[in-house]
């Protein structure tokens, strides 16, 4: 029971628009009560369970905005291919990519208790998944990372410091490709990219491994008020990508909001 836009729409244009969210929020609490302690995500034929021991973790699975992008992720892997979750909060993205490829997913995710649900939920699937906890950008040292919201599972934790922030954390960032190098990584072929605000950061520290024919895929999340806070653009993000010889297209996430990934393929 995930109603619509449109629906939306025609129960604010009649009045009984608080009516439709009330009966819509008390379907998704007993929802969440008979679920148990798992939920399970299903896109086209990739399926896998997820550990819900919070209600916010529940919702943010329940609706996943970005389904049509993950859907079409999961139809363009092959089971040959190195994916690499970059911003990979609790695993929704590599735990589905799990089941699709026959080598580990490398994840990278720096906030703590995200990580560790993340391993949790890897865990729970016994996904072949390395996990690493760091930023993955264009240099090595510490940063501070701003939190949304206190809540594991929550998403929007950013480099890039805005008004809405509860409070930093600091945590650790790597430059992607000495990393790589450093602790001989297999070469990603595929790569899914959210990172709030610096993916710049993440596509330049990359650079070399963009380059190379084998990276194939890459879906990467911008938000564009945070990569206009940082002195960024999606356009600029683009131009990255086209001078890394990817065919770019672009999918609209949350209509409204600024948030769109952009898929680059070659």
């Amino acid at each position: 029971m995930i109603y619509s836009d449109i629906v939306v729409q025609m129960a604010s244009r009649f009045g009984f628009r608080k009516t439709l969210d009330y009966a819509y929020g008390s379907y998704r609490s007993l929802s969440y009560r008979l679920a148990g302690d798992t939920y399970a995500v299903t896109v086209g034929d990739v399926s896998t369970e997820f550990l819900i021991p919070t209600y916010n973790e529940f919702t943010d699975l329940w609706k996943i905005d970005e389904r049509p992008v993950l859907a079409d992720l999961l139809g363009e892997l092959r089971p040959d291919d190195v994916f690499y979750d970059i911003g990979a909060n609790i695993g929704l993205y590599a735990c589905l990519a799990s089941q699709v490829t026959d080598n580990p997913v490398i994840a990278f995710e720096p906030h703590p208790d995200n990580a560790e649900r993340l391993r949790q939920n890897m865990q729970h699937n016994r996904a072949d998944i390395s996990l690493f906890e760091h930023a993955l950008v264009d240099e090595d040292g510490k940063a501070e990372l701003s939190i949304t919201l206190e809540k594991v599972g929550s998403a929007g934790h950013s480099l890039v410091t805005t008004a809405k922030e509860h409070g930093t954390i600091t945590i650790s960032k790597r430059h992607g490709d000495e990393f790589i190098a450093d602790n001989q990584l297999p070469a990603p072929t595929a790569i899914k990219v959210d990172v709030e605000g610096t993916e710049g950061a993440v596509l330049n520290g990359l650079s070399a491994t963009l380059n190379q024919p084998s990276c194939r895929l890459v879906y990467c999340e911008v938000h564009e008020d945070r990569l206009q806070a940082s002195g960024h653009s999606v356009a600029g993000i683009r131009s990255q990508l086209e001078g890394h010889g990817f065919a770019v297209t672009e999918r609209v996430v949350r209509d409204g909001k600024g948030d769109t990934f952009l898929i680059g393929k070659k």
